[in-house]
């Protein structure tokens, strides 16, 4: 199986602020990071574009290794040289490139206006599968979300309070995600729950901008939006 590298967007915003690297199996979510590159248009090295850690950012199986583009080239007001030229231009393609595992892949993506203004999931749309059903519950958003805390983040509950094991199918575009259950669909008023640690690809939260006035108001917080499967009669 290849290496995967999420998000996929072929538009992403010039204020993305992590990526995933899957690996196929457990352990071996591991890569040199001189193997790892950020090329603009013309093929060339973007300089210094990721965040350096001292240890690499991994899943607890092992699959998975996330990259954080560096903040001061991403966020307005920081870092030491506010004259050097962010690591995403707006209009501009680049492509993120690995070389791990004996294999090299490649996600190209243009770059949009930042996004920068907190999340909210009253602009969500919800497609409400069928009763009795193993359809998903598709949930449109209105930006590219986050797809590792797409899988952890977001639950649905049935009308008694009782947690819907679902699995997680998150569009290759990330403006979308499919729940499926592991049992058919009840009837009643069902409930999306999102968590206060919920971010869009640029680390928006629900009531919360990442890059905000520290003056201006406004905190992480949880979200709900209910929905009813259909009658298959409906």
């Amino acid at each position: 199986m290849p290496i995967r590298i999420s998000p996929q967007a072929k538009v992403l915003p010039s204020n993305t602020l992590r990526f995933y690297i899957h690996f196929p199996s457990p352990g071996e979510a591991y890569f040199d990071r001189d193997q790892l590159w950020l090329l603009n248009e013309e093929e060339q090295v973007v300089p210094d574009p990721f965040l350096v850690l001292s240890q690499e950012l991994g899943s607890v199986d092992g699959r998975r290794l996330t990259v954080l583009m560096e903040p001061g080239r991403i966020k307005r007001g920081l870092g030491a040289n506010p004259s050097h030229e962010p690591a995403l231009v707006v209009g501009r393609t680049y492509s993120l490139v690995i070389t791990a595992l004996g294999q090299t892949v490649r996600h190209s993506f243009r770059v949009s206006d930042p996004v920068l203004e907190a999340i909210n999931e009253t602009g969500w749309r919800i497609v409400s599968p069928n009763v009795g059903s193993l359809d998903p519950a598709i949930v449109h958003f209105d930006r590219v979300m986050d797809a590792a805390l797409c899988e952890d983040e977001i639950r649905i509950l049935t009308p008694f309070g009782e947690v819907v094991q679902t699995r997680v199918s998150l569009a290759p575009d990330g403006s979308a995600i499919h729940l499926i259950p592991s049992y058919p669909w009840i009837a009643g008023e069902h409930s999306l729950v999102v968590s206060d640690r919920f971010e869009d690809v640029c680390g928006n939260r629900l009531g919360e901008a990442l890059d905000h006035d520290l003056s201006a108001a406004g905190r992480p917080r949880a979200g709900m939006i209910h929905f009813t499967p259909r009658s298959a009669n409906a």
